[in-house]
């Protein structure tokens, strides 16, 4: 993916955090599935030189501390495991 696509995600972020037609539960749905696929795309990545995880992984920055400003805790049961990619 390259840095376009990664801006596309921060904005996708301030969309569903601005989105007062949203519930909170709605934009914490929303924002776990692109954590979900993120860190599917950071796996991917491990196993292709293609894939610049640098990227991906300040896309997860980003997707945890909006999550964070809804008060949800973006942790996810893969996170306390040994292969967590």
């Amino acid at each position: 993916m390259n840095a376009m696509a990664h801006q596309g995600v921060k904005s996708d972020i301030t969309n569903i955090l601005d989105n007062k037609k949203l519930r909170r539960d709605e934009k914490v749905d929303l924002l776990e599935r692109m954590r979900e696929d993120a860190r599917a795309e950071m796996r991917a990545a491990t196993e292709s030189a293609m894939i610049d995880d640098n990227d991906v992984g300040d896309d997860l920055k980003h997707i945890d501390q909006a999550l964070s400003s809804l008060s949800a805790h973006p942790d996810s049961i893969e996170d306390g495991g040994g292969a967590t990619l």
